[in-house]
């Protein structure tokens, strides 16, 4: 590869898109590479999401983005999103700064960015711009081409949630079907270790046994917030290897999969069912370098949460506060099918990551102001049902458990859903490997023909 092609920069970005009195700007951190460009070819804009940016998705050989730019011609961008990495806009976070922490923001920032660089690079002036993003900044792909038709040209949003809910219980659903398509007799031992785990919760001895199987850092506090605290740390580990099962990136491939990480331990006669969930929490954090002990000290966390400074909660406080300002997306165990089947309906409801919002950004955050941002949200973008911009390609996995909130069906031939069987997150994003489906494959080959179709029209 050419790294000299690879150039990081910055940008002058305006801090504040719907205010023309306030003047203020920041530098935001991007990626480019020409190396694939040829005349008259198009621009590709990887828009960030919440986390910092790298070289990786302008430069890797192989990725969907970089195959398309090559097949394209295309000039490739990736703009790091407000507030996250490097790209710091305000001096700290606290709450009157996050007021500039937005999807609506970001979208300008994109246009303002695209709006330049036909400035900077003359050859750019008459190209079609292309928006890509995955998870959230797939969301984002599809609303800036929405918002911005003049500008953006199409879209590629893999597994964006475009549609926002408060209450997102048909994450956990999606998990259990998940894990169930993979075996039932495994998802049969799940279900069993979560409804272990529960009866567990209610003695002094079964709380001793669980700080040693789940290797707690403190004792099981019975207090409400501690307990729930406490049921994330055991979901989290199924949560995060279903949703990106299987994926060509780092451990995900062969890893971190239900087959070898979750049905493994499970399928294992040998063991008890607490011995299960134990195996199937070292493996998850053996095979992520963490040997420390599992915090559920839920008053730290939420001290943690509050540090203001550009520190280690960055992302963390930048995404919570998106969460609590625009999209919800509260993965409970409200659901009727799959709450039973994690342990209990009650275990982990919405309300409990919206007291989260009260409690680190202050008493403005509560139960009906979420609720409130979320309608906004669903309305200002149209959410999955009004949708309704032109060239839109919507990949998405139907074992993510974020596909329950993707566009998967259309009424227009030019909005392209592309519904992946069997495969995780963004799955498509990745580079193409010897273990990827034939469904996969094909999505990919329907994602490039369409897109052609499109830039060649």
């Amino acid at each position: 590869i050419n790294f000299d092609s690879v150039v990081s920069s910055t940008f002058t970005q305006t801090l504040d898109h719907f205010d023309s009195s306030n003047g203020k700007t920041f530098q935001q951190r991007y990626y480019h590479n020409n190396q694939w460009y040829k005349d008259g070819g198009p621009a590709f804009l990887m828009l960030g999401g919440e986390g910092p940016e790298s070289s990786y998705w302008v430069s890797y050989p192989g990725l969907e983005i970089t195959n398309l730019a090559a097949k394209q011609n295309a000039w490739v961008f990736d703009i790091e999103h407000r507030f996250y990495g490097e790209t710091k806009p305000t001096s700290d976070m606290s709450v009157s700064n996050l007021k500039y922490l937005s999807s609506a923001q970001a979208i300008e920032d994109a246009a303002a960015f695209i709006t330049a660089m036909k400035i900077k690079y003359p050859m750019l002036a008459n190209a079609k711009w292309v928006t890509f993003g995955g998870s959230y900044s797939g969301a984002l792909a599809a609303w800036t081409r929405a918002k911005h038709p003049e500008l953006v040209y199409a879209a590629v949003g893999s597994s964006g949630p475009v549609q926002a809910e408060v209450d997102f219980k048909e994450y956990l659903e999606v998990v259990q079907n998940s894990i169930t398509r993979n075996s039932t007799a495994c998802a049969d031992s799940v279900t069993q270790g979560f409804n272990l785990v529960a009866s567990l919760l209610k003695t002094a001895d079964g709380r001793k046994q669980l700080k040693s199987a789940f290797h707690l850092c403190q004792d099981i506090k019975l207090d409400d917030k501690s307990l729930k605290y406490f049921w994330e740390t055991v979901y989290s580990p199924y949560m995060e290897v279903v949703q990106y099962s299987g994926d060509a990136a780092g451990a995900f491939a062969t890893q971190l999969t239900i087959s070898h990480a979750i049905c493994r331990y499970h399928l294992n006669s040998g063991s008890t069912t607490i011995q299960k969930m134990k195996q199937v929490n070292d493996y998850f954090n053996l095979v992520n370098d963490y040997f420390g002990c599992n915090d559920i000290d839920y008053n730290g966390f939420i001290n943690f949460m509050k540090d203001t400074s550009f520190g280690e909660a960055q992302s963390d406080r930048a995404w919570v506060w998106q969460t609590c300002t625009e999209f919800g997306y509260y993965q409970s165990t409200a659901s009727a099918t799959a709450g039973p089947w994690f342990g209990g309906v009650a275990n982990l409801p919405a309300q409990y990551y919206i007291d989260e919002c009260t409690a680190i950004y202050g008493a403005a955050y509560n139960t009906q102001e979420v609720q409130n941002a979320v309608d906004y949200t669903n309305q200002y973008y149209g959410g999955r049902d009004n949708l309704n911009t032109d060239r839109i390609l919507l990949p998405n996995g139907d074992i993510d458990p974020w596909h329950a909130l993707g566009k998967l069906t259309s009424n227009n031939t030019n909005i392209v859903p592309v519904v992946i069987n069997g495969t995780a997150h963004c799955a498509d994003m990745y580079g193409a490997s010897s273990l990827d489906s034939i469904y996969l494959t094909n999505a990919r080959q329907k994602i490039a023909n369409v897109l052609a179709g499109w830039l060649n029209a």
